[in-house]
């Protein structure tokens, strides 16, 4: 470590740019290093602060002296900097044992008037490296200081947020118990019910009363007498197939209309068309909804939109025996 003085005899450029003493083009060239190159900086700031220790502990002599008086304590910042280094230098020397420098004058005194006290040039000083080692300890314990506090910060933050989060999701997690608790029941209840209606229903029709089957063709206006089929009593549904005069469609849909009131007694579902030749549609018709009368068939076709279009009509007679 270097000791007051040392920085000054190496760089002896910088000293007199400090002190104001280059030509003004060289003095330009080092201010604009001073604010664009950090090394330069950082050692144009070390020069700096070892001419100011040797000030204050009283090792500037003749010319260097009377310039730094004049023209480096013209500066109030400058001034300040020479304050802090006696303060700093006065704590070192009483906790080593060392008399301290007297105190400064005030900082309204002009530059010209500002004496401050040095120690006496042969009495004991703070070697560099102890106020080096100082400012360093210092700067590390504020450092780490703060760093331990942001973190204390971001782990309360963050401990906040998981409590909040928990929370929530708790909740959430109640509301959906409580959702599939209610799902359950109305489930049990739905099952329940099916039992019911599976235990009240009569016992299926055997196969020789429950599928009667009758082929229909497209109704066309005036030509031939209308199907007919007698409806077993006890008969559980009543098949019919529907010829397609084209299948235009993937699915399809039928209506069963009473042609008298022109009121739609049954609908299918969306029903697919049979691959034979001629395409048909089969439809099951339960027994309960015929009664001896004429009936009829519209036949829609669905488009890809959802819409359907009645594409036949399909006319039968149900007869009783």
């Amino acid at each position: 470590m270097s000791v007051p003085g040392d920085s000054i005899q190496d760089d002896p450029q910088l000293v007199r740019y400090l002190l104001g003493l280059l030509p003004e083009e060289e003095a330009e060239r080092l201010d604009e290093q001073s604010i664009v190159v950090d090394e330069f900086a950082a050692r144009l700031e070390c020069v700096e602060n070892d001419l100011v220790d040797a000030y204050v502990s009283g090792a500037l002599e003749g010319e260097i002296l009377a310039r730094f008086e004049s023209f480096y304590l013209a500066s109030p910042r400058r001034r300040e900097k020479v304050r802090f280094a006696e303060r700093f230098l006065a704590a070192a020397g009483r906790a080593g044992g060392v008399r301290a420098p007297a105190v400064a004058p005030p900082a309204a005194a002009p530059a010209s008037e500002y004496q401050p006290a040095r120690a006496d040039v042969g009495a004991h000083t703070a070697p560099r490296w102890l106020m080096a080692s100082s400012f360093a300890a210092a700067a590390m314990l504020l450092v780490t200081c703060g760093f331990l506090l942001l973190q204390d910060a971001r782990l309360r933050r963050g401990l906040s947020d998981a409590q909040r989060e928990g929370a929530v999701l708790g909740s959430r997690a109640q509301a959906l118990a409580g959702q599939l608790d209610d799902q359950r029941a109305a489930n049990s209840a739905t099952m329940k019910e099916l039992e019911r209606i599976r235990a009240a229903q009569p016992a299926a029709p055997s196969a020789s009363i429950a599928a009667v089957a009758l082929v229909l063709l497209p109704q066309a206006r005036g030509v031939g007498p209308v199907p007919a089929i007698a409806l077993e009593p006890g008969s559980g549904t009543v098949a019919f197939e529907l010829t397609l005069e084209a299948a235009d469609f993937a699915r399809y849909e039928v209506a069963l209309k009473d042609p008298a009131t022109n009121r739609i007694v049954w609908r299918s579902g969306v029903l697919a068309p049979r691959a034979t030749s001629p395409a048909t549609i089969a439809v099951a018709v339960p027994a309960g909804v015929l009664k001896p009368q004429h009936y009829s068939f519209d036949l829609s076709g669905r488009h890809a939109t959802g819409a359907f279009d009645i594409v036949g009509s399909y006319a039968f007679q149900i007869q009783s025996r």
